[in-house]
């Protein structure tokens, strides 16, 4: 995962031979496990899915982590949880990529608010298979 490196004018920052699969705007993300001011507490923005990676860009300009990407090779232990009270989200581990604004491991949880979370986990299961 890198911080602060998939943001450009208000959009996304992607690859010359990366897709855009599907975003979903009113999400929240959460980071446990790790020491970096940035991702501490609770965003708010949209996240999208593209054929290698899932992107966040968040919704606050002034906000210290205006983005974050994450590899699918990155990421494990990644669910998606149904329950019972409460929107349904996507969790799971990612590690830092080299030069990517952090180190270590930490946990993330990303709420859709919205709706979406199964359409979301489906493609990105999908998308980490090809």
């Amino acid at each position: 995962m890198s911080l602060n490196t998939a943001h450009a004018n208000n959009g996304v920052l992607i690859h010359a031979s990366e897709g855009i699969l599907i975003f979903s705007d009113h999400v929240t993300i959460e980071f446990t496990g790790h020491n970096n001011g940035a991702m501490k507490g609770s965003k708010q923005g949209r996240v999208y899915l593209t054929t290698h990676r899932v992107i966040y860009n968040s919704k606050s300009e002034t906000d210290s982590l205006r983005s974050f990407s994450m590899p699918f090779v990155s990421m494990r232990e990644v669910e998606v949880e149904q329950p019972v009270f409460g929107a349904n989200y996507i969790k799971g581990k990612v590690n830092a990529q080299q030069n990517g604004n952090w180190e270590g491991e930490a946990k993330f949880k990303i709420v859709f608010k919205h709706g979406g979370a199964i359409d979301f986990g489906q493609a990105m299961l999908r998308a980490a298979s090809i």
